[in-house]
């Protein structure tokens, strides 16, 4: 049955309902490829996870063909280079790929036939025996006079097949029997090759006397691993020494717990599309293209909810259980790392240019995060979670008659009030609850390694709303240091990444579901959207909303007095106001 072609996928094809992926080799490939198309089949019949299939698969295949295409031009190069005898010229990976290919042809030529097997049996058994371990134990010999003819006579060999021309024959009718080729010996490369095929002789020796001894023994072309002779050169460096160097250098400034967190992603990304040991300089554009189609198609929290899975397996399984992806922002934010990874590699001249620039995706493309309507607060704080429920553990949305007063009561509030982030909010002490020039206010830092901020604007001042003091917020605070409790919400956990706010993230998730405010894209931070809109609307300027909210350069150090004056912070933020939302019955519940 013929394939038939997918509307807007050109290289997306069915065959008896299956999806292929099907793409036509690059002309100057077929050769090299030995065919004029790839075809793979997506094993699905679902389109939505053969898109997501699709994607990767023909990703990968462009990889494979710019890894032909790079591997055809170092062979061209090489051929010329073999050709002039300019052996001072070869690059390391060029040394090693010779001695790699000769060693491949040896290993198949000492892998015995059942006939020379047979054959070898009617010798005696003893002298072919002791041949062999004297053969390795002069190529092991710790004195190069032992085994340097041997070896040296090899590589020449080698060389001359590789294209190497001979030394031309003098005058005369004589000519000399064994060839050299037309090259130094003295050249570092030389030297290294003949390193190489020291170690292939060792290698194919021992496995000589495994074979008439029957010990195992594996030979392998990684048995001809570079040895050291002065470290990487600046073409070998790897992704891995890249991301080594980045993560170790102390000139990128301090980074907060999450932000390590967010490059560990994007650290296992690269590893996984790139390649950990591919050299730095052989990373192009398609390779990082590729990387934000895997981001495109990956869900939250991949690594989580998909343990000992790849990124590429995580993608298709959330692809097959229609698993929403990462929003366009995380997606961005991701590019955005990897292309500060690879401008501190040109900065550091590991790389010329940067192959991750502008890769993000068009913002217009994405949908903004909306704050709350009125009505999905006024459902919010109608919930029998504020109003009188069972319990705030299992019984929040259960009507009853309890009021408690903890973290999922609180938060919300702060949030809505002074626009702070969750775990800004969740990580509070009582101490962070201060009084500056006769104020109340909230001092959100970082006192110690169990607390963060997003940014050094992030430490900062926010004076508290007339309605959250009005509610007993300062009672609850007071209890709280009469309790001497070390945080305000001790209920509140740390989780692995250092955040108090995880699981209350998730709680919140349920909560909106269950008092029916849920909405696309709604989450916790949409109150912090809402409350910048709430501030501009009462006209605070942007300077002290960007100081409020902790998105100034500078932001605000109440410790040595900079800043603007918190009154009048204390002004605007009591401008923050909600029409149509009343929290009349929550000061009556304090007073009854």
């Amino acid at each position: 049955m013929a394939d038939e072609p997918v509307a807007h996928h050109p290289n997306l094809t069915t065959r008896a309902g299956t999806y292929y992926l099907r793409m036509r080799v690059p002309p100057e490939l077929v050769q090299e490829l030995g065919r004029t198309h790839i075809t793979k089949s997506l094993r699905t019949k679902e389109y939505r996870v053969a898109l997501a299939r699709f994607r990767l698969a023909q990703a990968q295949a462009e990889r494979d063909f710019e890894a032909a295409r790079r591997q055809m031009k170092d062979a061209d190069a090489l051929r010329v280079l073999l050709a002039k005898g300019r052996l001072e010229r070869l690059m390391p990976e060029h040394v090693q790929e010779i001695a790699q290919r000769w060693f491949a042809s040896a290993v198949q030529h000492v892998a015995r036939s059942p006939k020379e097997q047979d054959h070898l049996r009617t010798q005696d058994w003893d002298i072919v025996l002791e041949d062999a371990k004297a053969e390795s134990a002069l190529l092991e010999s710790p004195d190069p006079i032992h085994y340097e003819e041997h070896v040296h006579l090899t590589t020449d060999q080698i060389l001359l097949a590789a294209g190497v021309p001979p030394v031309p024959h003098g005058p005369g009718k004589l000519q000399r029997r064994v060839r050299r080729p037309q090259v130094d010996r003295d050249t570092m490369q030389y030297r290294q090759l003949a390193a190489f095929v020291r170690r292939g002789l060792i290698s194919l020796s021992r496995s000589h006397v495994a074979q008439l001894t029957g010990e195992p023994h594996l030979d392998q072309a990684d048995d001809l691993a570079p040895p050291a002779y002065g470290g990487s050169p600046m073409s070998r460096r790897t992704l891995n020494e890249l991301i080594a160097s980045f993560e170790a250098d102390p000139g990128r400034g301090s980074r907060t717990g999450k932000t390590n967190v967010d490059y560990a992603m994007v650290f296992l990304a690269l590893r996984e599309v790139v390649g950990a040991s591919t050299p730095v300089t052989r990373i192009t554009r398609d390779d990082a293209k590729r990387v934000r189609e895997l981001f495109r198609t990956l869900p939250p929290n991949a690594t989580k909810r998909f343990p000992g899975q790849t990124l590429s397996q995580a993608a298709e399984v959330a692809a097959r259980k229609g698993l929403r992806p990462l929003n366009t922002q995380t997606v961005n934010s991701h590019l955005t790392k990897v292309a500060t990874l690879f401008n501190w590699a040109v900065r550091e001249d590991w790389i010329e240019k940067n192959p991750a620039s502008g890769l993000s995706i068009d913002e217009a493309a994405k949908s903004r995060r909306e704050p709350f309507s009125v009505l999905q607060l006024q459902a919010m704080f109608a919930a029998p979670l504020f109003t009188g429920c069972e319990d705030d553990g299992p019984g929040y949305a259960k009507v009853g008659t309890s009021r408690p007063r903890r973290s999922r009561f609180w938060v919300p509030l702060l949030s809505l009030f002074h626009g702070l982030r969750l775990n800004e909010a969740c990580q509070l002490r009582p101490e962070d609850i201060v009084e500056r020039d006769g104020v109340p206010a909230i001092f959100v830092r970082s006192a110690d390694a169990s607390q963060r901020v997003k940014s050094r604007a992030g430490t900062r001042i926010v004076p508290l709303h007339p309605e959250i003091v009005g509610v007993g917020f300062l009672d609850f605070v007071a209890q709280a240091r009469s309790k001497q409790h070390e945080r305000l919400f001790p209920e509140l956990t740390r989780d692995a990444r250092g955040y108090y706010s995880d699981a209350f993230q998730k709680w919140f998730s349920r909560f909106l579901v269950s008092c029916g405010a849920i909405g696309p894209g709604k989450s916790f931070h949409c109150f912090r959207h809402g409350w910048t809109d709430r501030l501009r609307e009462a006209g605070v300027p942007e300077d002290r909303r960007q100081a409020l909210g902790g998105w100034a350069s500078s932001g605000i150090d109440a410790g040595y007095g900079r800043g603007f004056p918190t009154r009048m912070l204390a002004d605007d933020i009591a401008r923050v106001a909600y029409p149509g939302l009343e929290f009349g019955f929550l000061r009556a519940s304090v007073t009854g």
